[in-house]
């Protein structure tokens, strides 16, 4: 068995060698070019996709310009996302601090990990796949209704190895068993669904930007910021860029200046590029190329309340199995195991209203609090397997899938090296907090099912003391609503902030191009006009697809 495992790691650490030093991509550049028919901001999760869809007419020249590098081998590991999370490999956002929410946090301010480097976001994220629901799209612009996109999601979903989480499971079991159990027409179990392929990340960064990038046709700039979007007579004529060495220089563009760079950081560069609204460039003395109002509104994202079941039953993830020597060979020498696993094992809905089933008990508190940004008391309200690495537990993640609050992406200063002030006001509508005590009460109705019981099952109940003066009973909504603006977290699923649409106060048009402005386009989450009943990353993939289809035609 020894020598199987040491002849193992040598072929790995070979092939890693092997990579690094002879197999460096003819697409990846130290020296662009003075002119691309395309310019494309951001690696991410759709910028990849873009790059890649593009670059296949080998008549056209494209530019893909990303601002951090390669990801580490840690982003490799479905079950490691975490511990990217504050690295050189996240642009470490904050929120301002929260009137309706975050109570329970440092400065109430929730921590936004967005990638910064190849695959973006996608490599770093928890990897589940959903499209949510059609009604979702039913007030979408033409050309990206539910059935408009349904085709491109059969391919993304073939694309991206979309897989359903395995029924060995106990909790996967017991979950699909308890639907049967509720008896409501509204409500809906389902096994989740994640991107990854034999326990390794599958993110657009391997399935669309490594088919890509050995065309000559296609340039890859990393470590280089983009700093402004140029116009002239109310056209993109190029990209300002800050190289690695802190140098600038200018590229042209023949067709499109196209923008992949995320929620925060396209409405970002359109502000400084002078394209917004005319009240906050001028409050920062940029001179306005375009007045669209609505450039950094309508900001969105689903908020969180975890709620923590302990369970009597070994049947969870713990920090102890993982750090084990059976899952650890599993994991490196045959690709199985806990560490190949993302941990979230179901979704549930009713309505609006949705749940999560993450199947880790116990966690690393000085990781996950820190990275949370949450007060110690807090995080040990919430979470009793704080000092036990062998807690058999799981987690509810119950959130409002549609919901109505609305924040706002704002420049700091006119440095686009400045973060943002990134305000989403979370739970700032009422209908939130009333649409999150459902998923919490749904949430109940499972753990009450007689498939959960024989597990041993309960929910903890925190103990704030913020909220003593009320019942302690989660199914008492003004006790569940202290909970909620405690402790509620970020799902890392912002969007909206350059909204399509057809009204005249939209962002992008169908073609998803910037209105009042040619040669320029945006293709990543900002663009979505409402939020989705589900993860929206396998949502913005399908996008990206559409919108390449759309370019090239």
């Amino acid at each position: 068995m020894w020598n199987y495992i040491l002849v193992s790691c040598m072929v790995l650490l070979v092939s890693l060698f092997y990579h690094c030093y002879f197999k460096k991509p003819i697409s990846i550049i130290d020296y662009a070019e003075q002119t691309y028919d395309y310019i494309i901001i951001g690696a991410g999760t759709s910028g990849c996709v873009i790059a890649s869809r593009l670059s296949e007419r080998s008549n056209v020249t494209v530019l893909l310009v990303e601002a951090g590098g390669y990801f580490g081998w840690w982003s490799a590991i479905p079950l490691a996302a975490p511990l990217l999370q504050g690295s050189e490999v996240d642009w470490n956002y904050k929120t301002e601090s929260q009137l309706y929410s975050s109570r329970g946090l440092q400065d109430r301010k929730q921590s936004l990990p967005r990638g910064k480097g190849l695959g973006g976001s996608g490599q770093m994220n928890y990897l589940v796949h959903s499209f949510g629901k059609p009604e979702d799209y039913k007030n979408w612009p033409k050309g990206w209704s539910h059935a408009d996109l349904a085709p491109y999601f059969s391919r993304v979903s073939d694309s991206m190895k979309a897989t359903l989480t395995s029924t060995e499971e106990y909790l996967v079991k017991a979950f699909a068993a308890a639907e049967s159990t509720l008896g409501s027409a509204n409500v809906t179990l389902q096994r989740a669904a994640s991107t990854f392929s034999n326990g390794v990340r599958w993110s657009t960064y391997h399935a669309y930007l490594q088919k890509a990038w050995n065309r000559r046709n296609l340039h890859i700039s990393m470590e280089t910021l983009a700093t402004k979007i140029e116009t002239k007579d109310s056209r993109a004529t190029g990209v300002e860029l800050m190289f690695k060495n802190g140098s600038r220089g200018r590229i042209g563009v023949n067709r499109d200046v196209i923008l992949c760079a995320g929620a925060f950081n396209t409405p970002q560069l359109l502000l400084i590029s002078g394209i917004g609204p005319a009240e906050e460039l001028e409050k920062h003395q940029i001179a306005v190329v375009k007045n669209i109002t609505e450039v950094g509104k309508n900001l969105f994202d689903h908020f969180n309340v975890p709620i923590f079941a302990n369970l009597i039953a070994p049947v969870s993830i713990t920090l102890k199995k993982m750090q084990s020597f059976r899952q650890l060979f599993n994991y490196i020498v045959l690709g199985t195991g806990l560490w190949a696993t993302n941990a979230v094992m179901g979704l549930a809905r009713d309505n609006d209203s949705g749940v999560i089933l993450f199947g880790m008990g116990s966690t690393d508190e000085n990781l996950l609090r820190k990275l949370a940004n949450i007060h110690t008391e807090t995080y040990r309200s919430m979470f009793p397997s704080y000092n036990d690495s062998a807690y058999e537990g799981f987690l509810y993640l119950a959130s409002c899938l549609k919901p109505k609050s609305r924040g706002t992406v704002k420049l700091r200063s006119r440095d686009i090296r400045d973060s943002p002030i990134i305000d989403p006001a979370y739970l700032q509508h009422p209908y939130d907090v009333s649409c999150t005590h459902r998923a919490i009460k749904l949430a109940l109705r499972i753990l009450a099912t007689r498939v959960f019981r024989k597990f041993g099952a309960s929910v903890h109940v925190p103990d704030f003391q913020e909220c003593r003066d009320l019942r302690q009973d989660y199914r008492d909504p003004r006790y569940a609503e202290c909970v909620m603006r405690m402790g509620g977290l970020t799902s890392h699923h912002p969007g909206g902030t350059c909204r399509l649409g057809m009204d005249p106060e939209s962002v992008v048009d169908e073609y998803l191009r910037v209105k009042g402005i040619e040669g320029l386009r945006v293709i990543d989450a900002s663009i979505m006009p409402a939020p989705i009943s589900g993860t929206p990353n396998s949502v913005v993939i399908s996008m990206a697809e559409r919108a390449s289809d759309l370019i090239k035609n």
